[in-house]
């Protein structure tokens, strides 16, 4: 874009991180994501080292209106995970890759983890895990804590501890003046309440501080797989799908006692069951469906309150017919079934994430490797998951939020659809933090401005 040439000229006012531009050499291989959808062509990508490069870059951008020049369309890079394209990277705009920033310090007094914006999990993990602590963070190691958490942040430790969102102590974020904000309960609530649910649309979120848990080891974890035709004895385990992927801490169950229905019921045609003792070991127990699998990723999912049999069986021979075909093989159906009191004992308005009546969550992933079936992928995608929230509203009468982190597009899933009954509010706070709409991709709110 015109005006975005000029962007190098912000290091003569102390901007200390790096400036990427389609001519740089490392220009490539830095606006790479985890699917292939998702790689887009940004004229500028910044990569601050520091909270003030932010504003500084930020400042930049927006100054160009002086100018006469459009202010860019601006994207947050994280872990770079999320499958929607438009939500890390932008086509002609300018982009904000947090690479820098992944520190994570556990407190002297082990009760807190302060966490910069562009770290993984797999960053979180690796101090906690030297502290003997634990974080409700995602359980997967690659993804972004700053993305997955402002969605709302599942863990395996959710039915004990809660979201993410909940365990969040306080943040810092640059908001789209530049303004630098450090927010928490006292110190600008409205701004702390909007960012725990309200992802991207407030401003850059630099860093986070969590509450830490004493660790819950030993843990089983693993995976049973079974015939496609026991999927009746399967639900009547438990009701999940055909892979179990147990998360089991040994403290408090002992293992072969949750496994037993998943053995006796029906029997698994494999068995892959073992102990770990750090929670980095525990977010590396999918890695053999990410690792080596189609680079075109297409993610969606639904809340449900409970488990339907007809609907699990809906959704599996839907899953079973697309991967008959060999390019969608390595799609995964997944439904996880986590204990749901403690995320539901949060009131609806404590946070902008407004799912909190008891509930599980399903997702589909879809990959193939061909970019002509794009189309194909997301409209399977796209109505599998439909279905899925329509047997939600067909069965209790009502409809349940979807955590942006779970969302396929914002074409596919509405603004409502993610942000809920706290969409008003959002938008009146989005007025009041982000009047001119700068923060515009992804599941965008509209300012009321009334």
């Amino acid at each position: 874009m015109e005006g975005l040439q000029s962007f190098g000229s912000i290091t003569s006012q102390g901007f200390s991180g790096s400036i990427i531009t389609p001519f740089s050499s490392s220009y490539q291989s830095t606006i790479q994501r985890f699917s292939t959808t998702c790689i887009l062509k940004p004229a500028v990508i910044v990569e601050p080292a520091t909270a003030n490069d932010i504003s500084i870059a930020l400042k930049f951008a927006l100054g160009l209106t002086r100018y006469h020049i459009p202010v860019p369309e601006i994207a947050v890079k994280g872990g770079g995970v999320n499958s929607a394209p438009g939500v890390s990277s932008t086509n002609n705009g300018v982009v904000f890759d947090l690479a820098k920033m992944k520190s994570a310090k556990v407190s002297p007094d082990k009760k807190s983890i302060t966490v910069a914006g562009g770290a993984l999990w797999s960053d979180v993990y690796a101090e906690a895990d030297k502290q003997g602590v634990v974080v409700v963070g995602g359980s997967v190691h690659l993804v972004g804590v700053g993305g997955s958490t402002l969605a709302a942040g599942y863990s395996p430790l959710s039915g004990q501890y809660g979201l993410a969102i909940d365990n969040m102590l306080s943040a810092q974020v640059v908001l789209a003046s530049g303004q630098v904000i450090n927010t928490d309960e006292k110190h600008e609530p409205d701004l702390f309440w909007a960012i725990r649910g309200g992802v991207n649309q407030f401003g850059i979120v630099t860093q986070m501080t969590f509450a830490t848990h004493p660790f819950p080891g030993p843990i089983t974890v693993g995976s049973l797989g079974y015939l496609g035709t026991d999927l009746p004895k399967v639900l009547a385990a438990l009701h999940p799908t055909l892979l179990i992927l147990p998360y089991i801490e040994e403290q408090k169950t002992k293992p072969d006692t949750v496994l037993a229905p998943f053995r006796t019921l029906a029997k698994p045609i494999f068995e892959s069951i073992f102990t770990v003792n750090n929670f980095t070991s525990v977010s590396h127990g999918a890695d053999s469906s990410i690792t080596n699998q189609p680079p075109r990723v297409t993610t969606n999912g639904a809340l449900i309150s409970d488990v339907w049999d007809d609907t699990v069986t809906s959704v599996y021979q839907e899953w079973l017919k697309f991967t008959e075909d060999p390019e969608f093989q390595a799609t995964i159906s997944m439904w996880e079934f986590s204990h749901r009191d403690k995320i539901a004992s949060k009131p609806a308005g404590s946070t902008a994430f407004a799912a909190r009546s008891p509930h599980y969550y399903w997702t589909v992933t879809a990959r193939h490797t061909n970019p002509s079936n794009d189309r194909k992928v997301s409209d399977w995608t796209s109505n599998l998951a439909k279905s899925v929230r329509q047997a939600q509203v067909k069965k209790t009468g009502k409809s349940l939020p979807l955590p942006a982190s779970f969302a396929q597009t914002p074409q596919t899933v509405s603004t409502q659809d993610i942000y809920g009954d706290n969409l008003p509010k959002l938008r009146k706070l989005k007025a009041r933090y982000d009047p001119s709409k700068v923060w515009r991709t992804g599941w965008v709110i509209d300012p009321d401005h009334s």
